[in-house]
């Protein structure tokens, strides 16, 4: 709320009406945390306080587009730096995978950005000449001294608005006539190991490098896999430091620790990967910062410059609560970007008519929002009513604050410890929550007391979160935070196989004692077996030996009937009794915005069809909505009421400016909850997003 304004004789006369005072002096805090409103633009970056990827314009209709089985090593990594100079003003070049899994142009095709320009082989370097006049020279290095001098090359070169290139890649470059001079020449250093170069880099460049990003990447090949491409644009776009510190070897994970206590919980984000994944994402879990694994993530300064109107999905009403087993089957990795760029889109289109026929909960990354809201888009738009989505671990980032797996390298216990640092992650989480649409988190692996309190004190947006023994730590156990939050220990964290799922739910479905409902959650691998089509053969076969006893449900009616269940407070719009006087109100998501344009009619009211003790309430304005903050309700008030006659007035707001309007109830006992516009906002037009309210069975 900002600031107060005039309330007319006429709306104290209808809070009049109630017998009650309109408890103006009093207005209740709004605990909803504003975020800056993030729109598509013509041209440039915008990178607020709060966003952990900045936001591109929209792209050039037709893109300059080369392959990258066109380019070799060296020339992927001066390519994919001249794609992010230029897509810094305004995308114009992609980068094509030839072998990409999904097609080679499925992606671009999806967000409509069908005109292209190819630039094979014989023409690449046409490509340079084109867009030489925006570059400001070449970073010489060369790679046979070491191959870690590719990232310190681009990290350089971002600062010099220059691209890298090695001397066989400069040669080629003079030779088709382009003139870049040299703007820094590494080759003149004699560092060899990682550590020395890394030190280099953190000493003398890492000062200017941006802090809010970091990128991991390999920069020679292992096992037939090295990056030298993915992702790096957003790195030459952003001015971010590339690196590649072994995360098992216990002097290059301390360079890297320099390099992540340099960067702010809550305000900072690494892209990439390590080594190995235990011992990479526990070293920055150590300091609050979440990884977005994006090691094959492909051209993210284009997909980061598609519409970011994000497609909220509506929400199905909840089934009622039955004594009865309820399971919910939670598919992993969606939290690394490159699965849902490749696997999960080739997955997700094969069993296209399959999804729907059981509850399914696809774990998500939230930051595609920034970097790829055409994917995200995607399948929120192809979504059936039974595809809910989660977030990947643990929120905005691949966190791992305890990891509960011995593995060499990697610290068995807790990783974050220090509350400040959970505090950061969990209000950046709470944002990406709220822009993303996702209401559940899935956390690797567990979570201390201390984190589970940051997470339901910052989380405003969170029904639930899952945690989990992965092996070695047997003492992981649910909890529910403050009455509102429960935190469910997964079963069994990772299935891969069929047989082994089946085998766990019979023997819980046979152990039950029938006397209250019982709640299982359970994880599987995408990479393996238990894809979504052997869900559905799981969910069949179950009801076939175990008829009427158990049901496969969403995530976010998981936990809400959990906590209805449990005597605490829960989602009644979810409850299919619940009314309003437009359906979309309740139907969980802003996208639907309902309106009432004639005075004396803008207010509406909520029939919870019985009474119960109310807790909280949420209400979205027009700019939850996308649109102009200024038709934000300005005046307003909530009344609640157990015979739909005598209205109680809870609290009266003047001069809301905020998108979105969170507020906590002192246990009042109502059927009915009234909302009772005075001032709609900027035109006079009254407009609702969406409505929450919270409460329990009295």
């Amino acid at each position: 709320m900002n600031g107060a304004t005039h309330l007319s004789k006429s709306w104290l006369a209808a809070l009049a009406l109630t017998h009650l005072a309109p408890a103006a002096d009093e207005p209740a805090k709004n605990l909803y945390v504003p975020y800056a409103p993030v729109v598509d633009r013509s041209e440039g970056l915008a990178w607020p306080e709060g966003q952990a990827i900045p936001t591109f314009a929209t792209p050039a209709e037709t893109l300059d587009t080369v392959m990258v089985q066109d380019l070799s090593q060296d020339e992927l990594i001066t390519f994919s730096a001249l794609q992010g100079r230029v897509n810094r003003k305004q995308p114009r070049i992609l980068l094509a995978e030839g072998r990409a899994e999904e097609g080679t142009f499925t992606w671009p095709d999806t967000a409509k950005l069908i005109s292209r320009t190819l630039y094979d082989r014989a023409r690449r370097y046409e490509l340079i000449a084109k867009y030489a006049r925006e570059i400001g020279g070449v970073v010489l290095y060369d790679p046979a001294v070491s191959p870690h001098y590719r990232n310190l090359a681009g990290t350089v070169a971002a600062q010099r608005n220059a691209i890298p290139a090695s001397r066989p890649v400069y040669e080629e470059i003079k030779k088709a006539g382009i003139d870049l001079g040299i703007a820094v020449d590494l080759t003149e250093l004699k560092l060899v190991k990682p550590v020395e170069i890394y030190k280099h880099l953190h000493e003398h460049y890492w000062p200017k490098s941006e802090k809010r990003l970091i990128v991991s990447a390999r920069p020679f090949d292992q096992r037939g896999w090295g990056d030298y491409h993915h992702t790096r644009d957003m790195a030459a776009a952003t001015g971010a430091a590339v690196v590649w510190l072994d995360t098992r070897i216990p002097e290059e994970r301390d360079v890297l620790r320099k390099f992540f206590q340099d960067m702010k919980a809550g305000e900072a984000i690494a892209l990439g990967w390590y080594a190995t994944e235990r011992t990479g994402i526990t070293t920055a879990s150590e300091f609050g910062i979440g990884t977005i694994p994006a090691d094959y993530y492909v051209s993210s300064t284009v997909l980061a410059g598609t519409d970011h109107k994000i497609l909220i999905p509506p929400v199905p009403k909840m089934p009622a609560l039955e004594n009865k087993i309820y399971v919910a089957v939670f598919i992993s990795d969606g939290d690394n970007i490159q699965y849902t760029q490749h696997a999960m889109r080739k997955n997700w289109d094969r069993i296209g008519d399959q999804r729907g026929k059981v509850a399914l909960n696809w774990t998500i990354a939230p930051g595609l929002v920034d970097i790829g809201p055409a994917i995200l888009n995607y399948y929120y738009g192809t979504a059936t009513p039974n595809d809910c989505f989660v977030t990947g671990p643990s929120g905005m980032g691949y966190l791992m604050p305890t990891n509960t797996l011995t593995e060499p390298g990697a610290p068995v216990g807790e990783s974050l410890k220090d509350p400040a640092l959970m505090d950061g992650y969990t209000r950046l989480t709470e944002t990406y929550l709220q822009r993303s649409g996702l209401r559940v988190v899935t956390i690797w692996d567990d979570a201390s007391p201390a984190l589970r309190q940051s997470y339901e004190k910052n989380c405003r947006h969170l029904y639930g979160a899952t945690v989990q023994n992965f092996k070695d730590m047997p003492a992981v156990a649910g909890s529910v935070e403050k009455g509102r939050v429960p935190f469910d220990k997964l079963v069994i964290p990772y299935a891969g196989s069929y047989r082994d799922m089946r085998r766990s739910l019979a023997d819980q479905i046979r152990q039950w004692d029938g006397k209250a409902p019982l709640f299982l959650s359970y994880q599987v691998e995408a990479w393996k077996e238990m894809r979504a089509n052997r869900i559905i053969d799981l969910q069949e076969d179950l009801a076939r030996e175990f008829p009427d006893k158990v049901q496969f449900v969403r995530a976010d009616h998981y936990f809400n009937l959990h906590n209805e269940a449990k005597g605490l407070p829960y989602n009644l719009a979810l409850e299919s009794s619940t009314t309003a006087p437009a359906p979309t109100l309740l139907d969980g998501t802003p996208n639907t915005v309902w309106t009432a344009a004639e005075p004396g009619k803008q207010q509406l009211v909520i029939d919870l069809t019985a009474e119960h003790k109310l807790s909280r309430c949420v209400i979205r304005h027009a700019g939850a909505a996308g649109l102009d903050p200024a038709l934000n309700t300005r005046d307003f008030a909530v009344q609640t009421s157990l015979d739909g006659k005598a209205w109680k007035t809870l609290h009266v707001f003047r001069g809301n400016q905020d998108s979105v309007t969170d507020f906590d109830i002192d246990s009042v006992g109502a059927r009915y909850v009234k909302l009772l516009i005075e001032h709609p906002g900027g035109d006079s037009i009254a407009r609702i997003a969406d409505v929450e309210v919270f409460g329990k069975r009295p």
